[in-house]
């Protein structure tokens, strides 16, 4: 708890999913968090909630500057905000390219240099959630892999070349858990083959459960580690892509 006393977190998208799942670990860890958000939401012990749109400049910087005027600092962002299709490759629209690089990639870009200044302050820590599909392809999810190869693009450059003194990881999980899930995708999947409107377009993974990758994503930065894989044994197939392109593409063909 004394490891995250007076530390500030924000996270995008934490009213629901995944985010709601960071929120809370990092708040149970004894952090202030901040949940950023479309919609206000109530306060609630170390829990507050800003409204504010990732896909609006001004927007971003009001409620940069709303946090800091309020808690005087900021310690962690997290990048959640995020969104996926359903869509057969040659039907995918130019239009759903950029929705989907708008919400998964550009509010990442968006948000992380907005607040990057106070986290050269802090010597703080930028999380983006990436997903397995942001190093690898697989059927009827194009333009949600597209953008999410951006995001993790984005990430290692920032390692790179961003202020040595900030921390960036990234994570890859494999589907997560939701109430939703057997149903979030059906209509869009409609006239799809297969278990396109399957948790993960049908990947042959189990699912996650937020609680546990969020409470894993709170100890990956507090030991500053670059990059979240669940599951690990997915980086065996990262690393088959890398050395065998045509072999790595047959093995996610086969088991597709």
């Amino acid at each position: 708890m004394d490891k995250w006393k007076d530390k500030v977190v924000v996270v995008t998208g934490g009213s629901a999913g995944l985010g709601m799942a960071i929120v809370d670990a990092f708040a149970a860890a004894g952090a202030t968090v901040v949940s950023l958000s479309r919609s206000k939401h109530e306060d609630s012990g170390n829990v507050f909630s800003v409204q504010a749109d990732v896909t609006d400049d001004d927007s971003v910087a009001a409620a940069i500057g709303s946090i800091v005027a309020r808690h005087k600092r900021i310690d962690v962002w997290v990048n959640n905000v995020g969104q996926s299709i359903r869509v057969a490759f040659e039907d995918a629209s130019t239009d759903q390219y950029h929705q989907l690089m708008e919400v998964n990639f550009f509010t990442a870009v968006r948000c992380s240099i907005a607040v990057l200044p106070h986290l050269k302050k802090t010597s703080g820590s930028i999380v983006h959630i990436g997903s397995l599909a942001s190093r690898t392809g697989w059927k009827h999810v194009g333009p949600y892999v597209t953008s999410k190869h951006a995001l993790s693009g984005f990430a290692h450059q920032l390692r790179i070349e961003g202020p040595k003194n900030v921390h960036s990881l990234f994570v890859c999980p494999g589907p997560i858990r939701r109430e939703d899930s057997a149903t979030r995708y059906q209509q869009q999947a409609e006239n799809l083959e297969g278990s396109a409107a399957a948790p993960g377009a049908g990947v042959k993974l189990s699912g996650i459960e937020p609680e546990k990758l969020a409470r894993r994503i709170v100890a990956a930065v507090e030991s500053r580690k670059p990059e979240l894989v669940v599951p690990l044994k997915s980086r065996l197939l990262f690393a088959i892509l890398q050395i065998s392109p045509r072999l790595g593409d047959w093995i996610l063909r086969k088991f597709s």
